[in-house]
């Protein structure tokens, strides 16, 4: 899921409770920095902007000032506000979101259950008064899971397209990497794509196919040229990180169905280095991992493993990594990370983290295969043996293949 992490998200909204007022502009930024520095806590107006959006392009805060929002709100720094949440951050009080007539959680979930679509329709409209990601994410989540298993599937996902909520909560924040029996794919080219004008959505479409085609059937998609065309009136300079990252690794895919990767790999591994300048940790490990994927796909597992800039980076980010801000990407480089050790016979202690079974289940297939490989790379004797036994033909059957060449 495309979002920032839960507990920022939580963060930026008790702060905003706190002041008693929304951060919405530069005027609000500067009003909250005064506000904090009556009580000698100091954080700059643009920082306080750029963390709730006002200024672009959003950044992770750096971990000084999350210390400094935690201390205001009475917790003695970031960690411990952390470890003060709801075991699922991201998920509100359910009941809370009923007032006023509003968006309703509990509404949009009933409708989604009946599959009452002029319901939906409804409940759909009224989500775009609200304001709180938080609520937001988890109604993306409801939509994803309820799309999933719909008897008229079809007729959810035009009107999902046709609705700009629709695009936000399910085409582009859900964002099903399952993808089961292509419906996804589909989904995207067939009801999302002719709903949509911007380019660099157009982008994300072409981007999803082709790394989907790639990794499930080891095969070239007949959109590589539409991505071609694209990409040659694009600029990088202007892409999100998600956006930049599928762009990396398609041009690897590509590089590598055309015979060429050998003489391109590294320099996609020097643009990579480029692109991560100035990013946060989160938006790195996304970056890298995708096109790391890509690479190992083809085989360039040792050649990565040699590259010291790159992998500078991808262990300033192991070593540095919070649970707040555990993704599947950051999942992806802690598999790389741990057969690289292994690789090299690093004798570093590494406990490898666990993403709970609850969280990103639109990228399931994915997050169990790794789960998998990392608990091959530690276990022994017949635990050993099931789990090569069985593993290979799950990643097979899963499309993420990248696994099995990552610890082979």
């Amino acid at each position: 899921m495309n979002q920032q992490s839960p507990y920022l998200i939580a963060l930026c909204n008790q702060l905003e409770t706190q002041l008693g007022f929304k951060i919405k502009n530069i005027a609000n930024a500067e009003k909250s920095s005064g506000l904090l520095a009556l009580d000698k806590l100091f954080i700059s107006p643009h920082t306080i902007a750029r963390m709730y959006g006002v200024v672009k392009p959003f950044r992770t805060p750096y971990k000084d000032t999350l210390n400094v929002i935690a201390r205001y709100l009475n917790y003695a720094d970031w960690e411990d506000f952390c470890n003060n949440q709801t075991n699922v951050p991201f998920d509100p009080n359910f009941f809370l979101t009923e007032a006023s007539d509003g968006f309703s959680l509990a509404v949009l979930q009933l409708a989604l259950a009946n599959e009452d679509f002029k319901a939906l329709y409804l409940v759909l409209e009224k989500a775009k008064e609200n304001e709180n990601e938080a609520v937001l994410f988890t109604a993306a989540d409801l939509i994803g899971a309820s799309v999933r298993t719909c008897k008229k599937q079809k007729e959810l996902l035009q009107l999902l397209a046709k609705n700009s909520v629709g695009h936000r909560f399910f085409y582009e924040c859900y964002v099903d990497e399952d993808n089961d029996n292509n419906y996804f794919s589909d989904a995207l080219l067939n009801c999302y794509l002719p709903n949509v004008t911007n380019d660099y959505k157009k982008l994300y479409v072409y981007c999803f196919v082709i790394s989907q085609t790639a990794h499930k059937t080891q095969q070239s998609s007949p959109l590589i040229q539409e991505f071609q065309k694209l990409t040659g009136q694009l600029d990088k300079k202007n892409g999100h990180f998600h956006e930049l990252s599928r762009w990396m690794e398609c041009q690897i895919l590509i590089d590598g169905y055309n015979g060429i990767l050998q003489e391109t790999w590294q320099l996609h591994a020097a643009e990579l280095i480029v692109l991560t300048t100035g990013l946060g940790f989160n938006e790195k490990a996304w970056l890298l991992s995708r096109s790391l994927k890509a690479l190992i796909l083809f085989g360039f597992k040792e050649e990565l493993f040699h590259q010291e800039e790159l992998n500078n980076h991808i262990d300033e980010i192991i070593k540095n990594q919070k649970k707040e801000f555990h993704s599947i990407a950051l999942y992806v480089l802690q598999l790389y990370w741990i057969c690289k050790s292994l690789y090299f016979h690093n004798k570093s202690v590494y406990n490898p983290f666990r993403i709970h079974n609850i969280l990103f289940l639109n990228e399931s297939n994915e997050k169990t295969a790794i789960e998998f490989a990392v608990a091959s790379l530690f276990a022994s004797g017949e635990n050993k043996n099931i789990i090569t036994r069985n593993l290979k033909s799950f990643c097979e059957t899963k499309g993420v293949y990248w696994v099995v060449k990552m610890i082979n």
